[in-house]
């Protein structure tokens, strides 16, 4: 019974489920790497927009209380020039105070004060001249004119540009008994021909009109916009709480912890230094953006608020919107790539089975039905094709088996016959004069060399020979070599006749234009005369008994086969007794190594040498053994025929 972990680990080796898996996981990635991705620059772009925002509201606004300034202090000093110049009388002051308040807008009021003994106009007993418009529906009310018994020497904004000597703005403070509201005041100098200051010229802002400027700013739902006087006090909020709460006495990190003004402090700094910036900050455990802006000619600052959460918003809306459409899109995607796998797949799994049953060997199993026109339908189709191929492969293999093991059978036939038809490989002994011993490895199963010995009388006839190619052809041209030399052999003694007659005869009938190389001798084993005939072949070595060993120096003649009127010499040397000569086939000199070296005569007469001594069967296998230890795991490329013949003295 399957386990469910085998279960699984089958499911997840199926190619749908791998194709369903990876397809999921690589689109999801990217889906997750885009999401991350366009947030983050969302949320730089959120946080770049902002800014600009922020600091074009804040720059907007700082210049439009930077206009109402510069207009109420131009105004101001031309005032206080007419006076000067003029030196006008007392209902003439109050009628330019009047004037003047009407003509701005966002001046509240007024006033004119000389120092205490100074000389005025009139009788001399007025010191303070002021002139209020109360609200009223139409915005203007009726001039009041009020006199001494005001200590305005000792207000701030008399008293400080006393003692400077220039016109500068006051720190908001509250108007007690006279408007009862938050004001600040821009006060000029009136001067005495010796330079001394007689007295000031004044004009006085509400709050309030700064209030409703600053609330114009655009800040989201919690943003705060600020104004900021020069001892760090609140002149002006756009928040109403924060508004209603202002203390003109009040600094703005006046009552704050010591981690805000910790936090806040080098910023206020920053702001009453008349500096720009943009802030990241914390406050009461939320993250805000400040940008702050200088106001022109009051020292003031004028600073912005808003929440980061606030800004944000979109890009968290963004956010959900997406994830719903990545989260929507992979589920589609899913069903799509379950659908268009199990299409893809199926004809495969029943491919896959046929293929199990051609495995078996059953090649008329059926195979799914080609219907498409695509890659899975080629594949059907070559999968039709592979099985009629390998029922007519395995139809002409069994025919070509058949006939190779016929063959094979007639050819182990053959070896056997040609073997038959060779003589012993060994012959003579120690009381007939001489020993040989000859021996042939053909490269096939049937060969081309051959060799030849009889003994007839005192003579030991002997042939060794090599046909032109391999196989069967080489094998029957050998067998007619064979029968060519007993005959011709058993007629004439002569080795360069019978090699003369043996061409004359193979050169007959040769259209196939195959040839023998051969070396065929007579040994008179009672003179130890060794009479010998070449014909293209290779001359014996000579092993002496002492001495070293080495080929003979023989002439020769052309192969057999070819041409025919050819002569061949005959050499002629005496042996003496336990001397020997060795002859071989091409197949031994031309045997070949892996690395593709011959063994060479060199090698031969090394090892013959070595073992000269010993009896004719072992020096032909001395010689063959060195042939396949030379050669080692590379194959056999010819034929191998050695044969060794030695004299034996009759007294030995």
């Amino acid at each position: 019974m399957e386990t469910p972990s085998a279960a699984r680990g089958r499911g997840f080796r199926s190619l749908t489920t791998r194709l369903i898996i990876w397809t999921l996981l690589a689109v999801g990635a990217v889906y997750v790497v885009t999401v991350v991705v366009s947030n983050s620059l969302a949320r730089r772009m959120a946080l770049a927009a902002a800014e600009r925002e922020a600091v074009n509201e804040t720059d907007d606004a700082a210049g439009r209380v930077a206009d109402v300034l510069h207009s109420v202090q131009e105004r101001t000093w031309v005032l206080a020039d007419v006076i000067q110049r003029l030196d006008p009388a007392q209902d003439q002051l109050a009628g330019l105070l009047e004037d003047f308040v009407r003509g701005h807008a966002q001046v509240f009021g007024a006033a004119i004060a000389f120092e205490p003994g100074e000389k005025l106009p009139g009788d001399g007993r007025l010191v303070l001249y002021r002139h209020r418009l109360r609200d009223d529906p139409d915005g203007l009310g009726a001039s009041e004119l009020g006199a001494g018994g005001i200590r305005f020497w000792e207000k701030e904004w008399y008293a400080t540009p006393l003692r400077t000597g220039k016109a500068g703005w006051s720190e908001p403070y509250w108007d007690e008994g006279g408007g009862e509201v938050s004001m600040v005041t821009w006060s000029v100098p009136l001067h005495r021909p010796d330079g001394t200051v007689r007295g000031m010229v004044t004009a006085d802002l509400r709050l309030r009109w700064l209030d409703a400027l600053v609330r114009e700013v655009e800040l989201g739902r919690s943003g705060v916009a600020l104004i900021v006087s020069r001892s760090q006090r609140v002149i002006a909020a756009s928040d109403r709480d924060v508004q209603a709460g202002i203390d003109p006495s009040e600094r703005v990190l006046g009552g704050a912890s010591p981690d805000t003004r910790r936090e806040f402090q080098p910023i206020v700094d920053e702001m009453l230094a008349g500096e720009s910036g943009f802030r990241a900050v914390d406050l009461d455990g939320r993250r805000y953006r400040l940008t702050f802006r200088p106001v022109g000619y009051a020292g003031w600052s004028m600073a912005v608020l808003y929440p980061e959460d606030e800004l944000f918003e979109e890009v968290g809306r963004l956010r959900t919107v997406q994830a719903g459409l990545s989260l929507g899109g992979l589920a589609l995607l899913a069903l799509v790539v379950v659908v268009l796998a199990r299409r893809l797949t199926w004809p495969l799994g029943a491919l896959a089975a046929s293929a199990d049953d051609l495995a078996t060997g059953n090649l008329d199993a059926a195979l799914p039905a080609v219907e498409a026109r695509d890659e899975i339908g080629r594949l059907a189709l070559a999968f039709h094709h592979m099985r009629d191929s390998l029922k007519a492969y395995v139809r002409d293999l069994a025919e070509t088996t058949a006939a190779k093991e016929r063959l094979e059978s007639e050819l182990a036939v053959a070896r056997r016959i040609q073997a038959d038809m060779l003589p012993k490989g060994t012959a003579g002994g120690p009381d007939d004069g001489y020993e040989l011993a000859a021996t042939l490895v053909p490269a096939r199963a049937v060969g081309g060399d051959l060799f030849n010995h009889f003994r007839d009388g005192e003579r030991v006839f002997f042939l060794v020979g090599d046909v032109s190619g391999k196989g069967v052809p080489a094998a029957l041209f050998m067998a007619r070599t064979k029968t060519l030399f007993e005959a011709l052999a058993a007629r004439d003694t002569d080795p360069g006749a019978v090699l003369a007659a043996a061409n004359h005869n193979l050169c007959s009938d040769n259209d196939a234009g195959m040839f023998v190389t051969a070396v065929c001798g007579v040994l008179d084993l009672a003179s130890g005369e060794l009479t010998f005939a070449l014909a293209g072949h290779d001359p014996p070595v000579l092993v002496p008994t002492e001495g070293d060993a080495g080929p003979i120096q023989a002439e020769g003649g052309r192969v057999l086969g070819l041409i025919e009127g050819s002569d061949y010499p005959v050499n002629r040397l005496r042996l003496g007794h336990r001397e020997a000569v060795v002859m071989y086939t091409d197949g031994v000199s031309e045997a070949q190594n892996v690395d593709g070296g011959f063994f060479e005569l060199e090698r031969i007469v090394e090892t013959v040498q070595r073992c000269r001594h010993e009896n004719a069967i072992a020096v032909t296998e001395s010689l063959l053994e060195a042939v396949r230890g030379f050669a080692g795991d590379a194959p056999q490329s010819d034929d191998i025929t050695l044969m060794t013949l030695r004299r034996l003295s009759p007294s030995s």
